[in-house]
């Protein structure tokens, strides 16, 4: 459904590489991996660390180091430290049910990079999460993916934002298999193969010696 359309050349840059399939595909492709790669790399250099000094770590926790006032593993109800863990844990790294910290996993998330059921956080993948960029079954931000996805610009199955992208979308900018939109909407259907040409008329003379004789000319 067109509510109303704008010449392509009128459109923002942004709402003119989601008229281009391959523009929109390349944008969703860099916003996942840049989400990914902000949720991985810290992963995958905590547990590489750990691994590593792990003995240092322990010897750490069971003296009660501390580096800036804090402690390097701080555990308990409520710890707080460079790396926590507990129900409601504070720090750089926070794992609990109520983490909060740089990096924060747990049911109820918040953190720079936020991790969980709910997820608050600059990056955020979860279940329902809220942030700059989340990454979802519901998400909720300033450029979400997910099954429904609010914010500017949102991609997922239902969807509603300023740019809008999905199954059913709504939006200033819409595109999808039903879309509405304020300025433009677009609507997209995967494409089928074209029906089969139907086939030309020939005729076929069985006999091709046998000819109606010519009538006599008077």
């Amino acid at each position: 459904m067109t509510v109303a359309r704008t010449d392509k050349e009128a459109l923002s840059p942004l709402a003119q590489r989601l008229c281009s399939e391959e523009g929109t595909r390349r944008l969703l492709r860099r916003l996942i991996l840049g989400v990914l790669i902000a949720v991985l790399g810290p992963m995958l250099i905590a547990v590489v660390g750990a691994l590593v000094f792990l003995d240092e770590i322990k010897d750490a926790h069971q003296s009660g180091t501390e580096v800036w006032g804090l402690p390097i593993v701080a555990t308990g109800e409520e710890p707080r430290g460079w790396v926590s863990i507990g129900p409601r844990a504070v720090g750089v790294v926070a794992i609990g049910e109520l983490p909060i910290g740089v990096f924060a996993i747990g049911d109820v998330a918040i953190g720079v990079v936020a991790i969980g059921a709910v997820g608050i956080g600059v990056v955020s993948v979860g279940l329902v999460v809220l942030g700059l960029w989340p990454l979802g079954i519901v998400a909720m931000g300033f450029a979400s993916v997910g099954g429904v996805a609010m914010g500017r610009l949102a991609f997922g199955g239902v969807v509603t934002g300023w740019y809008a992208y999905g199954g059913v979308s709504l939006g200033a900018y819409a595109w999808g298999l039903v879309a509405s939109g304020f300025f433009r909407a677009e609507s997209r259907t995967i494409p089928t193969p074209a029906p089969p040409a139907p086939p030309t008329e020939r005729e076929l003379l069985l006999f091709p010696n046998w000819r109606r004789p010519r009538p006599a000319s008077g």
